[in-house]
């Protein structure tokens, strides 16, 4: 992949990113990698990396702790283990053996989870579990990196033995020192080590009244430390044994030495992968700190950036308090397939420069595997090239001026740049003669537009404005200047030019009028009725902006009042027929208990002989047909019901009017997936399979739009069942985190349940500390509290409601 100039990491801020993340890595061959990490114009290679990045994000903050620890760098050990008869030190092999020990715990974690990770079980697979020669070393060496006593029988016996020879010593010099000492012969030190034996000290002038050897003498010479004749021999003994256990313990590395060279291909190998795996770690970490997404790699040149972030503007912002950080503002930028060249123009400090490097940043994060800090729905295509013009590159040394930096640029550029290259240029045609430069770069931007390469040019000439509105290949753009405030926004405008606004900027300044005047003249009629017009554009456009946004405002507003409406008019209908419902039920029992008294009425007129048939067959006759007006009204009432939901035979689709044929619940059908459906009822979501799913026609009024359909009721106790006991804001920004919570607690509080979790995870603790400001306002809050260890501890809070 082409980077021009040498410097491009640097110019536009990848350096910056990657050594935050070689900060974040563990190991030192995981920083290498990354140091070494470089953006990468393969396509399958850099979507094998954004993979790998999706996964440790999702692992990282979805699943339990990833075993990767204890990556000691062994790189040297290994090469020092290469050569015959070599012995590696003690504390060699306690590292080893922890990053084996790590290498078996990766792979075994990752095993277990293939099919959720399946580009990290593939760089897994790397990974040699060397459970032998674990054992080998644990037998042999403590966990505190020291020989372990029993590491061979011939070593447990030769330590048995010193431990015995040297109490017997310690006795025996104890003996005579308190016999020294009784008759006056010590000084008021104890017995103590010369030249490795165990001596007494003993007063100069009665040296010669203890048999014994003279090892060293007082600075003064008023002392002499002597061995006791008594502990010759077994000092002799004990120095014996210690050459003994020294030539044992060498025996006992060299075959430990031995056994990792034997393994020393696994082992490089083990460190090589692991390394891979922390540089992957790093990058996920950097990108959770940015909350950053995966964008969708294209094959076609089309580049959609929504609500992108300066990575730059995100860091700088962390190190400096709340209070005193930056407002950054995203970025929403298109460029269809067609829109090879994009000319932004607009005052000075407006954001032309910080879109640009946002755009080209952006593009080698995603290239080096990095997600980038914007929405997931972002698009950029693979470039095999990015050539960048940024700021003044003169140079003493070579005689070259800024003007001729640009040049030389260029002309490395033409050379170099091809079909699916990125160029940004910044100020074109700034440092010589205006017209002359921008003749020169607007050439260059058609040469790049006939090759079909992606440029994107910050300027204030408007010849360059001119060629973007009349090229069918490129587009104007600028960055927005509120006329009202004379300050920037930094919002990107695409399709419109932007002007410098340098008089009205002066004007606010209150620089003299005569100086303005003379300067407008200098300017040219035409050149200044350009900027007036592109000024009354953007007023214009500001103007339309804002009348959207209120248009926006009164058509939700609209909305919801319509919905109420709808909401307040099926109340009234449902209440009307239950009325109706239960008024003709109870006169269906009136009629059934007045059929039965008639009926007992009949029955005595029968026993006393009054035998008037004509009437109670009349009153008989009056009963039967109350009680079939009564039964048919409730039929009519029960046949009105159906009808208004009748189910259909066709397979419901995505926003249909189904119901739940487990629940009997009714709601419109708003997603489907491998067999699995949401319906959305009654401002719930409910998840089922799909084959659980009536298609229903409402045939009062047709098949009804969202906005205008009537939401179904819900008891508590289905709400209470039907929601989640937990809700997971992990990877979610602020603000939208805070949305998200207050729609759970509000669902919950209608649910009556009592007590619910909210996992934020753990990170760099903001997301738990936005969740718990926002606790403390809830007055249905009652209390809250950090889960135990066992439930997410840090990374989850119960709340009591």
């Amino acid at each position: 992949m082409h980077l021009y100039p040498d410097n491009l990491t640097d110019k536009i801020g990848f350096d910056t990113v990657r050594k935050v993340t070689m900060n974040r890595a563990r190991s030192v061959m995981g920083s290498e990698r990354i140091s070494n990490l470089s953006p990468s114009s393969d396509d399958q290679l850099v979507k094998t990396r954004l993979n790998r990045t999706r996964e440790m994000t999702d692992l990282l903050l979805n699943d339990a702790a990833f075993p990767l620890e204890e990556l000691h760098d062994i790189r040297d050990y290994l090469a020092s283990a290469r050569a015959e008869e070599s012995m590696l030190p003690l504390e060699a092999f306690i590292e080893i053996l922890q990053l084996t020990i790590t290498a078996r715990r990766v792979k075994s974690f990752l095993e277990d989870r293939e099919e959720r990770y399946p580009a990290l079980h593939e760089i897994a697979v790397g990974l040699i579990p060397l459970k032998d020669f674990e054992s080998a070393i644990k037998e042999k060496i403590t966990d505190h990196g020291s020989l372990r006593d029993d590491a061979t029988p011939r070593l447990k016996s030769i330590r048995k033995n010193l431990n015995n020879k040297r109490n017997d010593l310690r006795t025996t010099v104890n003996r005579v020192m308190r016999r020294a000492s009784k008759q006056g012969f010590t000084s008021d030190e104890g017995p103590t080590l010369r030249n490795g034996r165990m001596v007494i000290p003993v007063l100069a002038e009665h040296k010669k009244k203890i048999q014994g050897f003279v090892h060293d003498v007082s600075s003064t010479g008023q002392t002499v430390y002597l061995e006791p004749v008594e502990a010759l021999n077994i000092n002799n003994e004990i120095r014996q044994l210690e050459s003994e256990e020294k030539a044992e313990i060498e025996r006992i590395i060299k075959e430990l030495t031995s056994r990792v060279r034997e393994n020393m291909e696994y082992l490089t190998q083990n460190v090589e992968v692991l390394g891979l795996l922390d540089a992957v770690t790093a990058i996920a970490q950097v990108s959770i700190d940015f909350d950053a997404f995966v964008p969708v790699t294209v094959d076609e040149p089309v580049l959609r950036l929504k609500d992108a972030y300066n990575p730059i503007l995100l860091l700088k912002n962390r190190n400096v308090k709340e209070e005193e950080q930056d407002t950054v503002v995203p970025l929403n930028l298109d460029l269809e397939k067609d829109e090879c060249c994009l000319v932004i123009t607009g005052p000075n400090a407006g954001g032309k420069s910080v879109a640009l490097k946002t755009v080209g940043l952006c593009a080698l994060m995603m290239q080096s595997g990095y997600a980038i800090p914007a929405k997931d729905t972002s698009q950029l295509p693979i470039f095999d090239g990015v050539f960048v013009d940024i700021g003044d590159d003169q140079s003493i040394e070579s005689d070259l001026s800024t003007f001729s930096s640009r040049l030389e640029w260029m002309k490395k550029t033409i050379e170099l740049s091809g079909e699916h290259s990125l160029v940004l240029i910044d100020e074109a045609a700034a440092g010589t003669d205006p017209e002359e430069g921008g003749a020169l770069f607007q050439a260059l931007i058609e040469m790049l537009i006939d090759r079909g390469a992606k440029a994107i040019v910050t300027t204030h000439h408007g010849s360059l404005k001119l060629f973007a509105n009349d090229h069918p290949r490129a587009v104007n753009g600028s960055m927005e200047f509120d006329q009202e405030t004379l300050s920037p926004t930094y919002r990107f405008k695409k399709g419109v030019p932007g002007s410098s606004y340098a008089f009205e900027i002066a004007e606010r300044m209150e620089l003299q009028e005569q100086l303005l005047e003379k300067a407008r003249a200098v300017l040219g009629e035409a050149k200044g009725n350009l900027e007036e017009l592109i000024n009354e554009l953007e007023s214009k456009a500001q103007e339309a902006e804002k009348i959207k946004q209120k248009y926006d405002q009164l058509k939700q507003k609209t909305k919801a009042e319509r919905s109420r409406y709808e909401e307040k008019r099926s109340a009234i209908e449902k209440e009307r027929d239950q009325i109706r419902e239960k008024a003709l039920k109870e006169a269906e029992e009136i009629v059934k208990t007045a059929n039965q008294r008639i009926e007992e009425a009949v029955e005595r007129i029968v026993e006393k002989g009054k035998k008037d048939k004509e009437e109670i067959s009349k009153a008989r006759r009056e009963v039967k047909d109350l009680k079939t007006d009564v039964k048919e009204e409730i039929e009519d009432l029960e046949q009105q019901k159906k009808e208004r939901l009748r189910e259909s035979t066709d397979p419901p689709e995505v926003g249909d009017q189904v119901r739940l044929q487990d629940a009997k619940t009714t709601g419109e059908l708003v997603e489907v997936s491998d067999g699995r459906a949401v319906v959305e009822t009654g401002g719930f979501r409910l998840k089922t399979d799909y084959g659980n799913l009536v298609k229903v026609e409402d045939m009062s009024g047709g098949k009804k739009k969202k906005e205008d359909r009537v939401q179904v009721n819900i008891s508590r106790s289905d709400f209470s069942k039907q929601m989640s006991p937990s809700l997971n804001l992990r990877g979610m920004r602020g603000g939208e985190a805070v949305q998200e919570l207050t729609r759970y607690l509000d669902k919950a509080i209608a649910a009556g349940r009592n007590q619910v979790e909210i996992i934020h995870g753990k990170g760099e603790g903001i997301l738990k500390k936005l969740v718990h400001e926002y606790l403390d306002k809830r007055k249905e809050v009652t209390d809250y509290e950090l889960a135990p260890p066992d439930r997410g501890g840090a990374g989850c809070t119960i709340v009591y409601l």
